[in-house]
């Protein structure tokens, strides 16, 4: 006479070896996912300088002047950047959209995105972060 054995589960070992297959994909895919993200925030912020640099042009239209953001045309808001305009002239700005938090560690091909600028003439630094 056979003894049957009836096994209604897995064991221990099989419980395991799955979470140690899990642990290892979550730790190849985050930081992947975590660079997307901040990517994805920095996408946000360009945006925000572009119409900003727009609404200095409709600005400079009918005044003197480029507004010096603060008082004239406001400053965009994100929670992830803090924005700043300098250099305000009649015929120079600069804005500049500084990375806070985790979002300051962004990085593409090398080089630091914590903070992207925007000019007058449309040159944006760093290249590589746009």
């Amino acid at each position: 006479m056979k003894h049957q054995s009836n096994r209604n589960g897995f064991s221990l070992i099989e419980l395991m070896v799955v979470v140690a297959i899990v642990a290892v994909l979550v730790a190849l895919a985050l930081p992947s996912y975590t660079h997307y993200v901040r990517k994805a925030n920095r996408t946000e912020a360009q945006e925000l300088l572009l119409n900003w640099a727009n609404n200095q042009e409709l600005w400079r239209a009918t005044h003197t002047t480029y507004a010096d953001g603060a008082t004239d045309l406001g400053v965009p808001s994100h929670d992830k950047y803090t924005f700043t305009v300098t250099g305000t002239t009649a015929l120079n700005y600069l804005l500049t959209a500084t990375a806070t938090g985790a979002q300051a560690k962004d990085q593409e091909k090398g080089a630091s995105c914590e903070a992207i600028t925007l000019n007058q003439s449309n040159l944006k630094t760093p290249g590589k972060c746009w």
